[in-house]
């Protein structure tokens, strides 16, 4: 069992303590917390805990600070496409400062992505004949056009992440491409004739002119989350200025969440020191329906 369960109340306590002893409720008018309890779908939390109160009564973070820490050097992520794990690319040098920006931009996109039931993933790629790949003043309000043409005809709500190919031989600077999750209405759909390495249809997009384009309908597992949002690294922030890009009349923005106090050294999570900014932070996410088992994605 998990040191931490959920009460009736929807409050996190400790089932060997009273709830006040590791989590509780602030005295009225201070106002300030250190503790932020996330509830998922399928029945999860994740728990972030900092070493003192950042959070003020409207749950917004009070501080900025650059974020620090050591990251596996290998990490790996479960990919749902091909139901292996593979070594993700690393979002900095171990021996870099992690912007703090990144670490945001990560969880807010994962928040997103939990908070809707995407249906589609799809990756969008661009053709030398027909647009100028390597401009990004040219790409951008095609897109964007592209992008409010689905959300007003077919109601589409997307989470769009900009990323560079690889750069090739010759060239100045490399190409770009995008990644979406996606749900959308009367989507039109076309069997490209291939299929994924677990065998799921993949499709392209008749609607895309200008360049290729893959869909496979998505269904609804976290790990695809998890998955689409390894592609928010430093470098495409530079792409549009922006790690991703969000739409849609129904997104979903936000998952539900609670503001309480924690006692920092009693409560047991991956931890993180922030010299900068003389504090430490936790992190933990509990599966309640397999209690054995805890989710590490926090990179």
């Amino acid at each position: 069992m998990p040191h931490y369960v959920i009460n009736h109340s929807g409050a996190l306590f400790s089932p060997k303590k009273s709830p006040l002893d590791i989590f509780s409720p602030l005295p009225l008018g201070e106002g300030k917390y250190n503790a932020k309890v996330r509830y998922e779908p399928g029945n999860r939390i994740r728990i972030t805990c900092f070493s003192r109160p950042i959070f003020n009564s409207d749950g917004l973070e009070r501080i900025q600070f650059p974020y620090t820490g050591q990251v596996d050097p290998r990490p790996q992520i479960w990919n749902p496409f091909t139901d292996r794990l593979e070594y993700v690319a690393k979002f900095h040098d171990p021996q870099a400062r992690r912007e703090d920006s990144i670490k945001r931009a990560i969880d807010k996109a994962f928040e997103i992505g939990l908070s809707n039931d995407f249906r589609y993933f799809i990756t969008l790629t661009l053709s030398r004949e027909k647009i100028d790949r390597y401009n990004l003043a040219e790409i951008y309000p095609k897109l964007k056009n592209w992008l409010s043409n689905r959300v007003s005809r077919n109601k589409m709500d997307y989470l769009l992440f900009p990323e560079y190919h690889k750069q090739k031989k010759g060239e100045k600077r490399p190409a770009v491409h995008f990644h979406l999750l996606a749900n959308a209405e009367g989507l039109q759909l076309v069997d490209s004739g291939k299929r994924t390495q677990s065998g799921q249809t993949i499709y392209n997009l008749p609607g895309w002119k200008y360049g290729f384009s893959t869909c496979i309908e998505l269904d609804g597992r976290p790990a695809i989350v998890r998955y689409v949002t390894k592609y928010i690294t430093k470098s495409n922030q530079s792409i549009l200025g922006k790690s991703y890009l969000s739409g849609g009349k129904t997104l979903k923005r936000s998952l539900p969440c609670e503001y309480l106090n924690c006692e920092y050294e009693e409560f047991e999570g991956r931890e993180y020191h922030i010299p900068d900014a003389h504090m430490s932070v936790k992190y933990r996410t509990y599966d309640l329906d397999m209690p054995e088992q805890e989710d590490e994605w926090f990179e």
